[in-house]
């Protein structure tokens, strides 16, 4: 019974070890890719949906302002008009009053996702057909948008994403999401691009026309599901469009995260992979071989749990390796000494993910359905309200 077991971790072991370098030669393959010739400069709409102050969200709009970019405004919208992200944005705009920022009030849910309903607000007011989708926790360089506009030069790309790098980590909880964000999400989407053609698009960094927008559904199309940016680039390849990934650094900033917000946060993005890919889901572990290592050291003993724990060692190598390749500067000893944790608390979201039916995002809780279908099972009246019927412009601050 013990040799049979023993052979299976082993075996499981060992595939999850091939499968974990495999994704991040396919990573750095993307990641090495020599950046494209100049193209075309078209302008661009930045549409950046805000609810609270996000870690380093007054350097993240600072990024925004800084672009190197010849013709591009930036919409900021919020729910609630006394959302103190919108005093963030003010004060740099006071900094910078040549920046082509707007703040938008978008009090009107016209689902149940309400960054969508912000989305179908701002687009709305865009003057420009090239529509970014920007989330205020990230940060980018001066050459962003010209990367982005390069890979959405090719008439047959339809959407470009980005690759996100976690980055600012102060907490324990924050330094965990960055390695997860520098480790299996980056090996898990890039690896998925290149052994099955197939782009996983992350919200918050999208670029796209709004005639190829409308032409897939729009945003109406995705108002009452939580993963929206990947249902969005599933519509344009089966429209027939290429998903491009951009290689200019996103930074997401992640500065003083609790543990136990990592942990929500997970379970709820792998109920999100869950409904949209079952059988994804089932092979995540694969890309996660810590877990099955430590317990075939346990149950083998001897040499072949040592080996076994030299595997673990391999995988620390791996990540604190793609890290160093992702921000330009070596992994902390304190951050490689918490990639096992990391990868045993990352398995127990996936259990808990293949389980839980319910998630609790930005305040509701909802039950969640195929492909990633929102059901209230609360609703808040506050959330509800919809006495508004059009975004409104703060004229103080409208560039």
């Amino acid at each position: 019974m013990k040799s049979t077991l023993v052979a299976l971790l082993a075996g499981g072991a060992l595939s999850s070890i091939v499968m974990t370098v495999a994704s991040q030669w396919a990573a750095l393959r993307i990641l090495g890719r020599a950046p494209g010739r100049e193209r075309p400069t078209p302008p661009i709409t930045i549409l950046k949906p805000l609810k609270g102050v996000d870690d380093g969200l007054r350097e993240n709009l600072l990024s925004f302002a800084l672009q190197q970019y010849p013709a591009y405004e930036v919409l900021l919208g919020a729910e609630d008009s006394e959302d103190p992200a919108l005093a963030v944005a003010r004060e740099v705009m006071g900094r910078f009053p040549d920046a082509p920022f707007s703040i938008l009030h978008c009090p009107r849910r016209t689902g149940l996702n309400p960054k969508v309903s912000i989305l179908e607000a701002l687009v709305a007011r865009a003057r420009h057909e090239h529509v970014l989708i920007s989330d205020s926790n990230v940060r980018v360089g001066p050459g962003y948008l010209k990367a982005m506009a390069a890979e959405l030069a090719d008439p047959r790309v339809g959407l470009v994403t980005s690759v996100i790098v976690g980055s600012g980590e102060s907490s324990l909880g924050a330094a965990l999401e960055n390695l997860h964000l520098n480790s299996f999400i980056v090996r898990s989407t890039l690896s998925a691009k290149v052994f099955l053609g197939h782009a996983c698009v992350i919200g918050k960094s999208m670029l796209l026309r709004r005639g190829d927008l409308a032409a897939v559904g729009g945003f109406a199309s995705v108002r009452d599901v939580l993963a929206e940016d990947y249902l969005l680039g599933k519509a344009f390849q089966e429209a027939g469009f290429r998903v491009a990934v951009s290689t200019e650094p996103v930074r997401t900033v992640n500065e003083r995260w609790r543990l136990d917000r990592f942990v929500s946060r997970h379970v709820r993005w792998t109920q999100m992979r869950r409904r949209v890919h079952l059988g994804s889901y089932w092979v995540e572990p694969l890309f996660n071989p810590v877990p099955l290592l430590f317990l075939l050291s346990l149950v083998a003993g001897g040499a072949l749990g040592w080996a076994a724990l030299l595997g673990v060692a391999l995988k620390m190598g791996l990540d604190a390796a793609l890290w160093s390749r992702m921000r330009g500067e070596r992994m902390s000893w304190r951050c490689v000494c918490l990639v096992p944790f990391k990868d045993v608390l990352a398995t127990w979201t996936w259990v808990v993910g293949g389980i839980r039916r319910t998630v609790d995002w930005r305040g509701n809780r909802m039950r969640i359905g195929e492909g990633t279908r929102l059901e209230p099972i609360e609703v808040s009246t506050k959330g509800n309200e919809q006495a508004e019927v059009a975004p409104m412009v703060d004229r103080r601050w409208a560039a």
